[in-house]
C-alpha cells in the first residue's frame, strides 16, 4: 500500500450525509475528476453546520468557487487484483481559514 498526500485547486462537491466528494481539477494539464470519501474530521464539521457558528463549515458554500484542497491517495495492491487508488478528502484550506475565529490582537 502506497500513501501520499496531494494539494489540488478545483471545484469540490460534497455530500455530507454519505461522506462522498467529487473534485473537478486539472492533473498534468488535463481536466480530471477525483472522487472518494470525506475524512471523519471534515465530515463532522460539515454535519454540525449551524449558520453563524464558529468551527463549522457549510457544505453548500464549498462548491461556490474553486478551493485549495488536500487529498490523501492510497494505492492498494491486492493479490490477484489490479492496483486501485482510493482518495480521501482531508482538508479544505480556504474554508478552514474563514471558519477560524479572528484573534483579538489582530483587530
Amino acid at each position: 500500500m502506497d500513501e501520499h498526500c496531494n494539494e489540488y485547486v478545483g471545484t469540490v462537491y460534497v455530500l455530507p450525509e454519505t461522506r462522498c466528494f467529487e473534485l473537478h481539477t486539472t492533473v498534468h494539464g488535463a481536466p480530471a475528476t477525483i472522487t472518494g470519501t470525506v475524512s471523519q474530521l471534515l465530515a463532522s464539521q460539515f454535519s454540525q453546520y449551524v449558520p453563524g457558528a464558529i468551527g463549522t463549515v457549510d457544505p453548500q458554500q464549498v462548491a461556490v468557487r474553486p478551493r485549495r484542497v488536500e487529498v490523501l491517495t492510497r494505492e492498494l495492491h491486492e493479490r490477484h487484483r489490479a492496483p486501485r487508488k482510493v482518495h480521501l478528502l482531508t482538508r479544505v484550506h480556504d474554508v478552514e481559514e474563514q471558519a477560524r475565529p479572528v484573534p483579538v490582537s489582530a483587530i
